[in-house]
């Protein structure tokens, strides 16, 4: 770059310092928050480069004076300028506000553009300038103020919606920027400070975004916070679905009994009872994977418990091809207890429960089936409440091992679930 060059440009970041901060500090901040897609980031970047567009037209007028250029050069800026601060105030109450009717909106803005685009070739409209580079004003000078200020008024109107709907924060901080451009436009017009413009309008853009990033992380707070109590009411349901009283209750009746028929299968039926709910209680806020064959031991102990109390009418038929892999935890068991409870001991007969793995392929199918009641499929609502089992074993089957759960069953002749494993 030529001595000539370096000097226009070190005068421009001279006269535009602040600008060229404020915009810096913003781009910086979009690429810092770029993951957390702030709302609005795109209509904020386009206002970035509006803003920086503004500056440096500008800044043409002060180069076109100082070193004597052509005056037809400030037709082209001034039209610009014309054009873009109204686009920049009214994309700020689009950023604000989800403007319904946008096209109708951007009406007196295009009015705008056409009117002082046409003065580009002289018509002397809203402008036009003297060979000594002086401004005149035409028979519609005033329309890209008023433009402007119709867009700014707007902003207010919002700003005391948002106030009467105690939106309070967001409130003040339109109601603020729609007084710092009504103030910089009447000093754009009144005392001529339209180099301070683009400043201005950085700072607006920046304000904005600071306030659209708080807003942000308070509601992503917020959702955390809501996630946590929903995992907690969760946690709390599972625990209560999977060591159900009434199951303890009949285990320890049964165990009561035997305490006086076989006392040495009720300490084995205790030492079962115990493993059981070891198992349950300290799995519930586990969300490792375990081995499938750790699963069939918490499996085992459940069975065998309901095969004390129901004496008989509980058969049980593995046949296990494949084992080498990992389950949630909980997961087959609760399939299980559900076969036993809404299947085979509603139906007050002998049953059978079979439980079968095998790999096929890059898949694995573990299979739980059982001969029972049965149900409607179409008519149940696995909504994680009445059914917090089985929902609670689909949502991990998913997000723990991408895999899914398959419901079938038919009234009167069984009930089969069956997992499908992707092998990784």
């Amino acid at each position: 770059m030529n001595g000539y060059g370096t000097e226009i440009l070190n005068d421009y970041i001279n006269k535009n310092f602040i600008t060229l901060l404020i915009l810096t500090t913003i781009i910086v901040l979009i690429l810092t928050n770029r993951k957390n897609k702030i709302t609005g980031t795109g209509l904020i970047c386009f206002m970035v480069l509006i803003t920086f567009i503004i500056s440096v037209a500008e800044y043409i007028e002060i180069w076109a004076d100082a070193y004597n250029k052509d005056y037809r050069i400030l037709y082209y800026k001034t039209t610009l300028i014309y054009w873009l601060y109204p686009l920049l105030t009214m994309l700020l109450l689009y950023i604000t506000e989800g403007v319904r009717h946008k096209i109708l909106i951007a009406i007196p803005l295009i009015i705008d553009m056409i009117v002082t685009g046409l003065d580009i070739f002289g018509l002397g409209l809203v402008y036009s300038f003297r060979k000594d580079h002086s401004y005149v004003g035409g028979t519609f000078v005033y329309l890209p103020f008023c433009v402007e200020t119709f867009y700014t008024l707007m902003l207010a109107v919002y700003s005391v919606r948002f106030l009467k709907n105690r939106k309070w924060a967001k409130g003040i901080v339109v109601f603020f920027m729609a007084g710092i451009v009504l103030l910089s436009q009447l000093l754009s017009v009144t005392a001529n400070y339209n180099l301070y413009m683009p400043s201005v309008a950085a700072l607006l853009i920046l304000t904005y975004y600071f306030y659209m990033s708080t807003i942000q992380y308070n509601e992503i707070h917020d959702v955390l916070i809501e996630n946590e109590i929903m995992l907690e009411r969760n946690k709390s349901n599972l625990l209560l679905a999977q060591i159900r009283p009434h199951f303890i209750n009949n285990s320890l009746s049964v165990i009561r009994s035997l305490c006086f028929e076989d006392p040495e299968n009720a300490v084995e039926m205790i030492d079962h009872l115990s493993e059981y709910l070891r198992d349950n209680i300290k799995q519930i806020d586990d969300e490792r994977l375990i081995s499938f064959d750790s699963e069939m031991e918490s499996v085992d102990n459940y069975l065998y418990l309901e095969m004390q109390r129901f004496r008989g009418r509980i058969e049980v038929e593995r046949n296990l091809q494949f084992t080498d892999f990992a389950v949630p935890p909980l997961s087959v068991q609760t399939i299980v207890e559900n076969a036993v409870r809404h299947g085979i001991s509603m139906t007050g007969n002998k049953g059978t429960i079979w439980i079968s793995t095998n790999r096929v392929e890059d898949e694995i199918i573990v299979v739980v089936e059982d001969n029972g009641m049965g149900f409607d499929v179409n008519a149940v609502d696995f909504d994680g409440v009445n059914h917090i089992g089985v929902k609670n074993v689909k949502d991990r089957v998913e997000k723990l091992l991408n895999g899914n759960v398959v419901i079938e069953s038919k009234i009167g002749e069984g009930t089969r679930v069956t997992i499908h494993i992707p092998v990784s």
